[in-house]
């Protein structure tokens, strides 16, 4: 439906025309884009000559796309190797060998799934990937050998009006802190809201389809996979968009079920209430509020609960993504481990600085619970019915029992943990948590000791704690109609 059909049109209509002046670079920091791209391009196309490779330097990226927003400081650089150059490995070692010879030492090894190298130039910062070169249709050895097909793709599917409409696809991602597919965030990537727009046509019509979304929602732009098969593939996605480039691939297999959602009520807020806000947070960016500790410490005073972090330092050397999938993992593990041993856990978080720390917290409503505690055995006449009573019979673990009640085997005893600092050690030295945690020294940090925490964490401790979404009030304004 054409825009000038929408409801409350003029209000919309408004705020777009705002938010488009609001996401397109200045001609300035176009031209520095460009400059600092032509010269990267330069040293990495000279350093792949002189060391005499058989590679093609190819840029990719939302650069190239023209679809990047304002203060962008990143650009992706590709080095595409022939097939039979070697396995990742090979191509991590190329890649510093490249990166060396181009940039000196000025550059951070990094891992995702995929070897790759992360370099400072100027104000920016410019990933150098190496990829096996790939023609369309052809298998993939590396899960980046798509991205420049990727990028042949988008740029032939978007005019200069549309690169704008993806521009506040993304802003207004952005701007609820959806945007990206990295662990960190299991959010939209930037291919992902370009697809998107390519599909519904503008981002209006995005915006209007994603607020009725109904999981699982699936997109195939060129008709290259069987709808009943896909999703049967792709069976816990709530949105599930087929790849142009690879049928086989959803480009939406990072998002999460909570970022979807956040998506969906997001969009319905800015059709009930438009506001500049919307993209205007997703360009400007948010100031980070320094939260006090006295005022952690009061928030959990009144909601009557506790906080228990885990801190890792010197893990240096590791790369952000490992570093963040190292916090979420580890946090996953703890809250489960606490909901199975009674201490009820309301939210188990992890967070990185992103260069050698790693932190997870978790509020939970008793940091010491009693001893005692009743376990469910088999019903009466079960088979395995001997080997619990043989168990707990004449057992120091035993309180009470074995009894039955209604049709069931009962014990009352005793816990094995009932202080969390003592589980959450326990789970450290017995190595339960990721790999690269395990054998690193730690320190566990209650409510009373945490003066002894970055402000960088303090502040993720109380967004968790708050969860504060800034377009609930739109989404709240004129609810009854």
């Amino acid at each position: 439906m054409p825009r000038g059909m929408l409801p409350s049109n003029d209000s919309i209509e408004d705020v777009i025309e705002k938010a488009l002046r609001l996401v397109t670079p200045s001609e300035e920091e176009r031209e520095e884009l460009r400059s600092v791209l032509e010269q990267s391009l330069s040293r990495v196309e000279s350093a792949v000559n002189d060391l005499n490779l058989d590679a093609e330097v190819v840029p990719v990226g939302s650069a190239v796309r023209d679809t990047w927003l304002p203060g962008n400081n990143e650009l992706d650089i590709f080095v595409l190797f022939p097939k039979q150059v070697g396995d990742k490995l090979v191509l991590g070692e190329l890649i510093r060998e490249i990166a060396s010879k181009a940039f000196g030492e000025n550059f951070e090894q990094n891992y995702a799934e995929h070897p790759y190298v992360i370099v400072k130039m100027g104000d920016f910062e410019i990933d150098l990937v190496p990829a096996y070169k790939i023609r369309p249709g052809e298998r993939i050895l590396s899960a980046v050998d798509r991205t420049p097909l990727h990028t042949k793709y988008v740029k032939s599917k978007l005019g200069d009006r549309v690169t704008s409409e993806v521009r506040l696809l993304k802003a207004f991602i952005k701007s609820i802190g959806a945007y990206g597919a990295e662990i960190k965030t299991e959010g939209f990537s930037g291919y992902l809201c370009e697809l998107l727009v390519i599909y519904y046509g503008n981002f209006l019509e995005v915006i209007r389809n994603a607020a009725s979304w109904t999981p699982p929602v699936y997109i195939d732009i060129e008709g290259t996979q069987i709808r009943e098969m896909a999703l049967r593939l792709f069976e816990n996605s709530p949105l599930v968009v087929i790849d142009p480039i690879d049928p086989l691939r959803n480009v939406a297999a990072a998002l999460s079920q909570t970022q979807f959602n956040r998506f969906k009520a997001a969009s319905r807020a800015f059709l009930k209430s438009p506001d500049i806000e919307f993209f205007k947070r997703g360009v400007v960016g948010i100031k980070a509020e320094k939260v006090k500790l006295p005022s952690v410490i009061d928030e959990l005073n009144s909601r009557g609960t506790h906080l228990v972090v885990l801190g890792f330092e010197g893990l240096e050397g590791l790369g952000k993504e490992v570093l963040w999938s190292q916090a979420k993992r580890a946090a996953r593990v703890i809250h489960e481990e606490l909901e199975k041993h009674g201490f009820s856990p309301i939210w188990s978080s992890g967070w990185t600085d992103e260069s050698s720390t790693v932190f997870i917290a978790t509020e939970i409503h008793y940091s010491r619970i009693p001893m005692l505690e009743k376990k469910v055995g088999p019903p009466v006449g079960h088979k395995e019915e001997s080997s619990f009573l043989k168990k707990y019979l004449g057992s120091d673990e035993l309180l009470g029992g074995p009894y039955i009640e209604g049709e069931r085997w009962f014990v009352y005893r005793k816990r094995r943990f009932n202080e969390v600092s003592l589980l959450i050690s326990e789970l450290v030295k017995r190595n339960r948590l990721p790999t690269y945690l395990r054998g690193r020294t730690f320190k566990l940090i209650t409510e009373n000791e945490m003066s002894l925490l970055p402000q960088w964490v303090l502040n993720e401790i109380w967004r968790e704690i708050k969860k504060e979404e800034f377009f609930v009030k739109y989404l709240a304004e004129n609810s009854e109609e």
